[in-house]
């Protein structure tokens, strides 16, 4: 499994903590998804800051997922990245938002990277947690929240590959966001 450079995820997670403003912090952020996914074989970048012919949803970070080589050949062919560097948690209406980009595209899974987290406790589904709930109940789609810690946590591909399994079996099976 390819190796993660711990230096080069601090590097860009400290430059996207002291960016002046919100564009440059969720720019730099995704820099940072597009290290980690593209490193992982199999899984392509594809594009970032993605308008659909409306120009009405913007996607951050879009990846191409071979399932028949890639190591997350349990995630769709798309990866759609969702990237949130705020100094509170993401709300309800953000992860709303993020889901309704997913389900316009016939997308079942997401990853929303947020460094603080999301609103709500993971064991009552409220706030931010319940839209995520709802989401699956409701259309099947799964969104897969990466916090900073878990970043942080990298050492290789498979750390990333074994933290998104855990979070669908979490999510599928207890119906819960950890």
């Amino acid at each position: 499994m390819p190796k993660y450079s711990q230096n080069k995820i601090k590097q860009l997670l400290e430059k996207s903590d002291n960016a002046l403003n919100a564009d440059t912090k969720g720019a730099i952020l995704e820099q940072l998804a597009r290290y980690l996914c593209s490193r992982i074989p199999g899984v392509t970048f594809y594009a970032a800051n993605v308008l659909d012919g409306v120009r009405a949803h913007e996607l951050d970070v879009v990846f191409s997922n071979d399932t028949r080589t890639s190591d997350l050949y349990f995630l769709d062919f798309i990866i759609i990245t969702e990237c949130k560097n705020t100094a509170k948690h993401v709300g309800a209406d953000a992860v709303r938002w993020f889901i309704s980009k997913l389900q316009d595209r016939g997308v079942k899974t997401g990853v929303l990277i947020s460094l603080c987290g999301i609103t709500g406790e993971y064991d009552n589904c409220s706030h931010a947690h319940s839209e995520i709930i709802n989401a699956l109940n409701r259309d099947g789609i799964k969104v897969l929240v990466v916090k900073r810690e878990d970043i942080l946590s990298f050492i290789e591909t498979k750390d990333l590959v074994i933290l998104l399994q855990k979070k669908i079996m979490t999510l599928t099976i207890e119906r819960t966001i950890k």
